[in-house]
């Protein structure tokens, strides 16, 4: 009788496990299957969200805080996008979206901290001196080492080059501002305060001065930080409609400042932008950011592309 008890005792702990492990690769499976689909949805919302870029493109040559694009999407159910006509299931109903477009121009671009040039087939890369000049007023105007621009300015062009100098691999081509944690001097909390006014592009860049703030502002045009500030604000009132009205603005304003440069360093055009998106569907989360480059071309369907997607941590703040 105690030896049938014990079998039977035996027996249920063994199904028990082999019921506990099949319900933990059940949820393992129905967790894979929730993330897919979530990042399904998010590759969706890139295409709109690049549909949208697209539509601005054919209505102004001109880029703003204001448009259509600049405006943020609140926590919204998916089911609300598709209308009542083309609802097919309840899935809709518990998943979420929510993200905004940003201006990748409206930050400095630490990949101009690198001058291009070729003499035939070689190609050399130094350091701009002119940007990493601007990039120290960053740093200084943030509250943070100024003195941290010539390292961040020689890792750039050693990613650039691919080859290290003294024998050592070469830096990976970074890609935003958390690559900067590479650079001797720089803090995760360094990064974190730096991260909403730099950006890292694949090409040089001009600064969009609609959209810019006023710390990358004064930094690039090498004016006080309370110029910059009283640009905004006449910006905010009556957006630039052309790099001219940046040189009058800039001349009433702050007439110590060399204007005539404002056309080699700002304008008022974006290709590069920013999308983050977080989507909530069911039990899981994914929260991405897209780097999407926007052509000059019209018409075509490659007028947008998207340059790299990320996983990120939090959405940027309205600023």
């Amino acid at each position: 009788m105690v030896t049938a008890l014990l079998v039977v005792t035996l027996a249920v702990v063994v199904v028990s496990g082999m019921l506990w492990r099949q319900q933990v690769q059940i949820r393992s499976i129905e967790n894979q299957r929730l993330l897919a689909q979530a990042t399904w949805i998010q590759r969706a919302a890139v295409d709109w969200a690049r549909l949208i870029l697209r539509d601005d493109q054919r209505r102004s040559q001109v880029d703003y805080i204001g448009e259509p694009w600049s405006v943020p999407v609140a926590e919204t159910k998916l089911s609300d996008f598709l209308g009542a006509g083309l609802r097919t299931d309840q899935a809709g109903e518990v998943s979420f979206l929510s993200g905004r477009i940003m201006d990748a121009q409206a930050r400095f671009n630490l990949t101009n901290l690198v001058l291009r040039s070729a003499d035939g087939n070689t190609r050399a890369y130094s350091v701009d001196n002119t940007q990493m000049v601007a990039f120290q007023r960053l740093l200084q105007m943030l509250g943070l080492n100024a003195s941290l621009a010539e390292p961040t300015a020689q890792y750039m062009v050693r990613a650039a080059r691919g080859t290290s100098s003294n024998g050592e691999p070469a830096p990976r081509p970074p890609e935003s501002a958390d690559d900067l944690l590479a650079v001797p001097g720089f803090s995760p909390d360094m990064v974190a305060l730096l991260e909403p006014f730099v950006a890292v592009l694949p090409e040089s860049t001009k600064v969009n001065a609609n959209t810019a703030d006023p710390e990358v502002l004064a930094a690039v045009m090498n004016m006080p930080i309370d110029k910059a500030r009283e640009l905004v604000r006449q910006r905010d009132r009556a957006y630039f409609n052309n790099t001219n009205d940046v040189v009058n603005q800039l001349s009433a304003i702050a007439p110590q400042v060399n204007a005539s440069t404002a056309t080699s360093l700002l304008d008022v055009r974006t290709h590069y932008f920013f999308i983050y998106g977080l989507v909530r569907h069911e039990r899981a989360n994914r929260l991405q950011v897209s780097l999407v480059f926007r052509a000059d071309v019209l018409g075509s369907g490659n007028t947008t592309r998207v340059v790299w997607v990320h996983d990120t941590d939090r959405l940027p703040e309205v600023r």
